[in-house]
């Protein structure tokens, strides 16, 4: 198996050294009941952070797979003896028998097995993604898997925490400051797992490991070297109390028990909330944005109706008694308002960024218009044509269908205008426009090529029905009277036709034939129609 050593490595090596350093130290005293429990705590953190060094090394992906999910048995077997530290350094040395470990350890084994079969599910890591180039990092995406068994981890070093918090209660005086003088240390893995949970680590770094070590050098201190022999593990007022997160303990009525400063600060509890019921507090003052709570384990987010409003996410974890019966649950209620906020925001700014793109759009479709229409007859262009007629032409020579060319130019345009003024030879181009828009098909082309002529691309017409059409168009025209001050006047056109392959199988060539053959027609005596001679 190919290794690369890492300074993570290197230091969940040292942690596993001081943890077995630990218990052996604890093995050398023994001055109390639960030692043995805790050094066994202490042994099984080793080997958590030896294989947690393994995966830290480890440079094949399926290396690190397989330590990932054996790092969860030392996680799980952690905070069960942690958990059952707790009942024998409070006096319950009496419920620690075979069966009460196996009771335990039910949860935790699903929780091994869970992870174990992942490749099946994906339930705990949906995504494998490489680390930075040049590092044999791996990062792990988490699914709902993953936070079930953080949540699991999490609320058995709760309970523990609960507890040895109950002790210390029940104690004063020297006990109480001995106690107090113990908390920090039971602080670290609540905090390590907490940070790791919710990605405030570097990615690929576990910490959890590492802050048990803390746990068992701070006990240890506590116990050998401070005479500390009645200790509660997490330390209230520097945890739970100065905690972010609110925290909600139930009984099974749903009764609140306990909560801290944050919890009654998010939901607007008053000072004496103990007692209250804890899904009435949350119907009363939240609305449910998605599904809500069920009676185990669960996950809701919920909007605190007030100014400003505030956007919560609520998890529930389900506590058991002795016997494995419910004993209530364990609430954890994070603010999220500012993420709510982020998005929002975001959001606002996609919305204005789409406008701004249709309005992008809209401008260019606009502009594109403009490039391609003539303004006076609203016909297209030169341009269009020029850009459109190789396309057609093509298209047509794949699918061995005719094209035509109509030209037609307005006959003694110059006197029109030297007669009668610009104003109403565009008046005349105008009326021709409108003509030739009413008299071609959607799929044609009908363009003002330039000063008076104009010109119409026929996509699949023959020859003769393509000479029928522009006689119709220059009779229709010949028809119409203009006005102008010295009276009315009429109009005439000649035309020329062409038609693809025929008479050219270039744009080029094509527009040469149909120009010989609007020449014909104006040397023809004007007010005609010509088709282009055979080449």
């Amino acid at each position: 198996m190919p290794l690369l050593f890492t300074p993570y490595s290197a230091v969940l090596i040292l942690t596993a050294l001081v943890s077995a350093a630990t218990a052996y130290a604890a093995w050398r005293r023994r001055p109390t009941p639960y030692s043995t429990v805790f050094i066994t705590m202490m042994l099984v953190v080793t080997g958590y952070a030896l294989i947690a060094a393994m995966e830290a090394t480890a440079v094949r992906v399926s290396d690190k797979l397989f330590w990932s999910k054996l790092e969860y048995v030392g996680s799980n077997g952690t905070a069960l003896f942690f958990l059952l530290f707790s009942l024998a350094f409070t006096g319950r040395q009496v419920l620690i028998k075979w069966w009460t470990v196996i009771l335990l350890g039910v949860v935790p084994y699903f929780d091994i097995m869970l992870v174990a079969t992942n490749d099946l599910h994906g339930l705990v890591w949906p995504s494998l993604t490489p680390g930075p180039a040049g590092s044999n990092q791996l990062v792990y995406g988490r699914g709902p898997g993953f936070f079930w068994a953080i949540a699991v981890i999490y609320v058995y070093v709760l309970v523990g925490v609960g507890l040895l918090a109950e002790a210390a209660i029940r104690r004063s005086g020297v006990l109480r400051n001995q106690a107090l003088a113990a908390l920090g240390a039971a602080a670290a893995p609540v905090v390590g797992s907490l940070a790791y949970a919710l990605g405030a680590t570097p990615p690929g770094l576990n910490v959890v490991p590492m802050s048990f070590t803390l746990t068992g050098l701070g006990l240890l201190v506590s116990i050998f070297r401070l005479g500390l022999f009645d200790l509660v593990p997490v330390a209230r007022d520097m945890l739970v109390e100065r905690m972010d997160e609110g925290l909600l303990v139930v009984d099974a009525q749903e009764r609140i028990i306990d909560l801290n400063p944050a919890a009654r600060r998010l939901l607007h509890l008053p000072p004496n909330s103990l007692g209250l019921d804890a899904q009435k507090v949350l119907a009363e003052r939240a609305v449910i944005l998605n599904a809500p709570l069920r009676p185990g384990a669960g996950r809701v987010e919920i909007l605190i109706d007030t100014d400003p409003a505030r956007y919560l996410t609520v998890r529930r974890a389900p506590l058991r008694d002795r016997r494995g019966t419910p004993s209530g649950a364990l609430y954890l209620l994070h603010d999220t308002t500012d993420r709510r906020q982020v998005e929002a925001e975001l959001h606002h700014a996609n919305d204005q960024l789409q406008e701004q793109l249709k309005e992008i759009e809209a401008l260019q479709s606009e502009l594109r218009e403009q490039a391609i229409r003539d303004t006076v007859t609203g016909l297209f262009n030169r341009r269009y044509l020029e850009e459109t007629l190789p396309r057609e032409l093509a298209l047509a020579g794949r699918r061995s269908l005719p094209l035509a060319l109509i030209m037609l130019d307005v006959d003694h345009f110059k006197t029109i205008n030297d007669s009668y003024g610009h104003e109403i030879g565009d008046d005349v181009l105008r009326t021709l426009g409108e003509l030739l828009a009413a008299r071609t098909r959607s799929s044609d082309v009908a363009c003002r090529y330039g000063g008076e002529e104009f010109v119409v691309a026929l996509p699949g017409m023959p020859p003769d029905s393509a000479h029928e059409r522009a006689e119709q168009i220059r009779r229709a025209f010949s028809q119409l009277r203009f006005r102008s001050e010295a009276g009315e006047f009429g109009v005439t056109l000649s035309g020329g036709v062409a038609s693809f392959p025929a008479d050219g199988e270039t744009d080029g060539a094509l527009m040469r034939s149909v120009d010989q053959a609007l020449y014909a027609a104006k040397h023809a005596g004007r007010n005609c129609i010509r088709v282009a001679p055979a080449p």
